[in-house]
């Protein structure tokens, strides 16, 4: 067995390859928007907290980690999608806003996360989002967790996200903060309304 498919069973909460870091500190000096950003919010997984310390190098705005944005699936053989305990992590990243995660450890299932999981991990960050007060939030998350919310799809190898891009999401919302509709760079999605919990 390769390294690359060992990284994804053997090994926890993997770390972010040199052409990762190479991505972000291209997209930092790039990204012409990237002062409106008004809040960060972060995958606690090693590989995306870099990316997010890298890409907003010296940027002013707090920056949150949060379990909804690790990558798919949670549970089963992928133990590269395990992140480390949050004392841990609190340790490594002091910069980082940690105060939201409740569960020092990970729940870690033998099963592998279903689609079904994910979009309920999905509807869960977007009610998050409905209920801020910043308007321009950079999510910095995972290729198969950004697919499913922007396309609705996982795996389409034609159609492969880019890594380390800043893809543009509107998130509508009503009166009462109930998610309406989202609008992406493709095409519109209309999900299925729900009231935030």
């Amino acid at each position: 067995m390769d390294i690359g498919k060992r990284a994804y069973s053997e090994f926890r909460d993997t770390n972010l390859l040199e052409e990762g870091f190479n991505q972000a500190k291209k997209l930092h000096n790039n990204w012409s928007s990237i002062n409106d950003i008004d809040l960060i919010c972060v995958s606690p997984c090693r590989r995306t907290i870099d990316t997010a310390l890298f890409v907003f190098k010296d940027h002013k705005a707090n920056m949150i980690a949060k379990d909804f944005l690790i990558e798919f699936p949670i549970g089963g053989g992928e133990k590269c999608n395990q992140r480390k305990n949050i004392e841990d992590l609190k340790y490594l990243y002091p910069m980082i806003d940690f105060t939201s995660i409740k569960n020092n450890i990970l729940k870690w299932g033998d099963e592998d996360e279903t689609h079904e999981q994910l979009n309920n991990r999905i509807q869960e960050m977007i009610c998050w989002i409905g209920n801020r007060p910043e308007k321009n939030i950079a999510i910095v998350s995972h290729s198969s967790f950004i697919g499913m919310l922007k396309d609705k799809k996982i795996g389409d190898e034609k159609n492969e996200l880019k890594h380390c891009h800043p893809y543009n999401i509107k998130f509508y919302y009503d009166e009462n903060n109930n998610f309406l509709f989202l609008i992406n760079e493709k095409n519109v999605n209309k999900l299925k309304s729900f009231k935030n919990m």
